[in-house]
């Protein structure tokens, strides 16, 4: 009965109905998100803000739990002084081996120098048996260009995409993959706005798979639409019937595919360092905002401009056909007295 019932569900969904509230869901989480940047803007890390990196030379090979201690103890020490790790790493190889502690500038504080002492003098006294190297600073000066090189990539990466499906399928096509994939990264954006999630250049790299991973699910689905509009035994039906169509013939595929990605993302951002969670969160909800798009937005978009376009005369004019027949039939069965 429940398979039943799944199935009859399956059968009359209509992704172009729900489109609207998706819509709304959407719109509201990218309000939050421009707000939250207008307020608190992005959260930078030392990729863009710069910082300094303290060197905690030990010469021979450390266990764990040693490394854990270095870490705990030089998060303390910097929070002493109002700071906090950005980044903590293993560095060197067997038999000569360091562990880097980077933390970013104190706000409003131009040179860090004394501050910088300070810590490097507090880590000697904790770790006598180590070396402290003497802080050395990370120069945020390639900042703005790495960030106008990722701005630019993201919109090169956005052109192609849509000319590959405006030729592989058709300009309104390619329209619809377009809004879609940028409503997937103002969506990821928003979220990582809204939760503070710290922005280095992983976040770029983040940016630029969820393109290349989100538009994987919306050619699918225009793959079959194409493939529907071209078969004779659907020429009755509309666009919307055909979106909706399509969108239910590839839903398994979509669901299965995403599902088993977002799964594995999600465990890699439970059990991984803090640096891999910086990286793969902001994927994860890239994934979940691409495969709901593509579901309710790419279709019924591309729908919706269909309906207004020269091609989208004969389909309106199918609707209409359609729509009059069912009020006939209403009118007749109203008409036609019950026998007794």
């Amino acid at each position: 009965m429940n398979s039943h019932k799944f199935a009859e569900a399956r059968k009359n969904f209509s992704p172009t109905k729900w489109s609207k509230y998706v819509w709304m869901f959407s719109g509201a989480v990218i309000l939050v998100g421009i707000i939250m940047f207008a307020v608190l803007g992005f959260n930078l890390g030392m990729d863009f803000t710069g910082g300094n990196i303290i060197r905690i030379q030990t010469s021979a090979d450390i266990s764990q739990e040693q490394y854990n201690e270095i870490v705990n103890t030089s998060s303390q020490i910097l929070a002493e002084q109002g700071l906090s790790v950005a980044q903590a790493q293993r560095e060197g190889e067997s038999g000569n081996i360091s562990v880097s502690i980077q933390y970013q500038n104190a706000d409003g504080v131009e040179d860090m120098s004394t501050i910088n002492d300070e810590i490097v003098a507090a880590l000697q006294e904790a770790f006598p048996q180590y070396t402290i190297v003497n802080a050395e600073s990370k120069s945020a000066t390639a900042s703005s260009e790495l960030l106008t090189n990722a701005l630019l990539a993201v919109v090169i990466a956005l052109i192609f995409i849509m000319i590959y499906i405006a030729v592989r399928f058709e300009f309104l096509s390619g329209i619809a993959a377009l809004v879609t994939l940028f409503h997937d990264v103002l969506i990821m954006c928003a979220f990582v706005v809204i939760f503070q999630i710290q922005v280095n250049s992983t976040f770029v790299a983040a940016l630029i798979t969820i393109l290349g991973y989100s538009i994987n699910n919306t050619i699918i689905i225009f793959d079959r639409v194409r493939e529907n509009l071209r078969k004779p035994s659907l020429n009755n039906l509309s666009n919307r019937e055909i979106a909706d169509l399509s969108v239910r013939q590839t839903l398994n595929r979509t669901l299965n595919t995403s599902i088993t990605t977002i799964a594995s993302v999600f465990l890699l951002a439970c059990v991984g360092v803090p640096q891999m969670t910086e990286f793969v969160l902001p994927i994860l909800i890239g994934l979940i905002a691409g495969t709901y798009a593509s579901i309710f937005i790419s279709a019924p978009l591309w729908t919706a401009m269909m309906s207004r376009s020269k091609h989208g005369i004969r389909q309106r004019a199918i609707e209409k056909e359609k729509k009059a027949e069912n009020e006939q039939t209403v009118v007749e069965t109203v008409a036609t007295p019950v026998e007794k």
